[in-house]
Parts: structure tokens; sequence; C-alpha cells
């Protein structure tokens, strides 16, 4: 029962900006799509997968466009199309992470914190195709702690495939807000023929639960369509065709907090707070990221597969390897 009057309130964010701000959208854009992706520590290509730090994301996104002048709060995101090449975004995410025995009931010092996280996003992916740059913005609004019901939710799933059942969860990071605002900015770099493409990349977060800034790049190979036009849902035309090719795209981060680690404003500012946390001095302070995949896109539908790493986030953590599995449809 507890779940529902957290599940709710996200849910009618996003009911409320569709029926507010997009009133219009249906009726004048085709572009409309369901992207699902979902990550887990257990799926590994070397077949070695475990079930420890970042074990498990869900996240659903619906995009669409509009015509109508961007009202609050999509006006907070960043527009940098003159053509109006932007996709809007609305969805809800649930990640969730754990040490790395999660059959010891005891706080496990000097290792990773229990942590959840539940919010919802609202996004912008506004591209210039003149300047070949793609700006993503994202607010990001939820909950850490155990009123994102990560325990509950990993303990379900791990009790329908009868594997071990995580007892520490009562150790986890607090109750805490989630406020965050990211941004990624993508500019390419270099184009030497239509199989290949170097883009490079700058992110920055900035909130309550994760404040960092990173630069790297993205490499493509295969076949696919101009990146930067009709960004995200590509429209049915002539010139949609099949799309098949691979990527990689490493990121070294600055890391200056991390509130899944750490805890949150709340737990930070306040006495008497349960849960396990670690100290300032505890987190690595920068952070190496690592992706490749291969992906598959048709005009109604793409599915990516992926196998991703992260770099130490605290000392004493090894670097973690998980497999990534996204897939769109056009609706």
């Amino acid at each position: 029962m507890a779940t529902k009057y957290i599940l709710t309130p996200l849910i009618s964010i996003i009911i409320f900006a569709i029926n507010n701000n997009d009133a219009t959208a249906q009726s004048v854009n085709s572009k409309h799509s369901l992207r699902i992706q979902w990550d887990n520590d257990f799926i590994n290509v070397r077949g070695d997968g475990t079930d420890r730090y970042y074990t498990n994301g869900m996240r659903i996104d619906y995009f669409y466009t509009k015509k109508r002048k961007a009202k609050f709060p999509s006006s907070l995101l960043l527009n940098i199309s003159d053509e109006n090449n932007n996709i809007y975004g609305l969805g809800i995410a649930q990640f969730m992470f754990t040490p790395k025995n999660i059959a010891v009931p005891d706080i496990q010092y000097n290792d990773r914190p229990y942590a959840g996280a539940l919010y919802a996003i609202h996004s912008l992916q506004s591209a210039n195709k003149i300047k070949k740059t793609k700006v993503t913005s994202e607010i990001r609004f939820g909950v850490i702690g155990p009123i994102a019901f990560a325990k509950e939710t990993q303990t379900w799933a791990h009790n329908i495939i009868n594997y071990t059942k995580p007892l520490g969860w009562h150790n986890q990071v607090p109750n805490d807000i989630i406020l965050n605002y990211n941004i990624s900015i993508e500019k390419q770099m270099l184009q030497p023929s239509k199989q290949i493409l170097l883009v490079g990349l700058f992110e920055t977060y900035s909130g309550t639960v994760y404040n960092a800034a990173g630069a790297g790049f993205m490499l493509r190979v295969g076949k696919f369509n101009n990146y930067f036009d009709d960004i995200s849902v590509p429209q049915t035309t002539q010139k949609s065709k099949s799309q098949l090719y691979v990527f990689m795209k490493p990121v070294a981060r600055v890391v200056l907090s991390n509130a899944l680690l750490q805890g949150g404003l709340i737990n930070q500012n306040s006495d008497g707070n349960t849960g396990y946390v670690l100290s300032k001095d505890q987190i690595e302070r920068v952070v190496v990221l690592y992706d490749v995949g291969i992906s598959f896109e048709k005009p109604k539908y793409s599915i990516t597969i992926s196998q991703k790493s992260i770099g130490p986030e605290f000392k004493g953590q090894y670097t973690q390897e998980y497999g990534s599995l996204t897939m769109q449809f056009k609706l």
C-alpha cells in the first residue's frame, strides 16, 4: 500500500505534463515513441555476472514533439534547434545499489551502502543540424531511500527466480529528495565517411543527488542515418532505412558528490538518521565509464545491446561491468 503513495505523485507529474503542455501534440506530429531501458549487473558477455554495486536499473520514457511554445517546466530545458528539431520526453526510473555480499544482514563497513532511487524525468533532445550539435537536458525529481522501494523490488525479483535473499536493506541510505538538472552536449568532430562518425561529449550533473562533470567521445561504425537529423524518433520515409552499427563511448567524470553513497541533503544536515553512508573522504573523485554495444534500427523500432563498465566510485571498490538492453518503439 505504501508504494502506491510514492508512485502516484510521480506518475501524476507525467500525466499533468502531457495534458497541460502538450494537448495538441498527438494530432500535429507523428514523432511519438516509447523507450524501455533495463540494466543489470548479472548480464555479462563473459558470463561472470555479479550481484553487487549498481545491481539493477529500469527506465521507461515516452518521447514526443509539440508545436506550442514551451511552458513550465519544459521552458527550463535547453533548446538549440533552429528548425524545431526537438524531442521532449517524460519518464520514470528506479535504480538500486548493494554491497558485494547481499546475504549479510549487518552493515558492511567500507563497502557500498544499500541505496535506491525512484524518480520522474522530463527531458529535451534538441539538435542543430547546421552546427551538428545536440543538447540533451533533463530534470529529475523523486526520492532516495526506503521510500524508493528498491528493497521491495529486489526482494520480489529474487523470490521469483529463487535467488539469494538480500538481507541488509534495513541499513540503506536514508530517505531524501532528488532534484537534479543534467546536461549532455554532443558535437560532431569527424565523419570521414558515411560509415564512421566521431562525436565529442561533455556532460554536467547538478542537484541534490549527483554533482559531477565529464567529457569523452562516441565512435559509431556501420550503417546509420545522419545522427543530427530527426533525432530520437525517425519518421517513416524512403530515407528511413534499416540501420546496423556498433559503437563505443568512453567518458571520464570528476565527481563532487553522490547522495547514493553519502546520503542526501536532509540526511547530511540532520541528526538521528539511521542508515549507513560513506564519508566524503571515501569517495573517488575521478570515475571512468565505458560503453560498447551494437544497435539495430528500423523506422518502427530499435534494439540496442551494450556492455558497460564503471570504475571505482569509492575507495576499495572494484571496476564493475553490467549489461544494458534498450528497446524503442514508434507509436
